[in-house]
């Protein structure tokens, strides 16, 4: 049960249109980082073997605004 005044993340997702926003970024990168995102929250995926997977993209994408998370391998 949610709490009353806690968003409810289900509906938020409702309530989103079905083609996202103009964005500079690539959605596609998104969702899937996201997914993968879900794989590790779940134990599927181990946080580096994501950061392996993405990371130069991650890079690619975001430039220098991108900055990997401290005690991930990178090479």
């Amino acid at each position: 049960m949610v709490p009353k005044n806690s968003q409810d993340p289900l509906r938020t997702l409702e309530s989103l249109d079905s083609e996202p926003e103009e964005s500079e970024y690539d959605q596609e990168l998104g969702r899937s980082a996201g997914e993968a995102a879900k794989r590790v929250a779940t134990g599927e995926l181990s946080e580096e073997r994501f950061y392996e997977l993405y990371h130069e993209h991650f890079e690619a994408e975001f430039g220098d605004e991108y900055v990997p998370p401290e005690g991930i391998s990178h090479e």
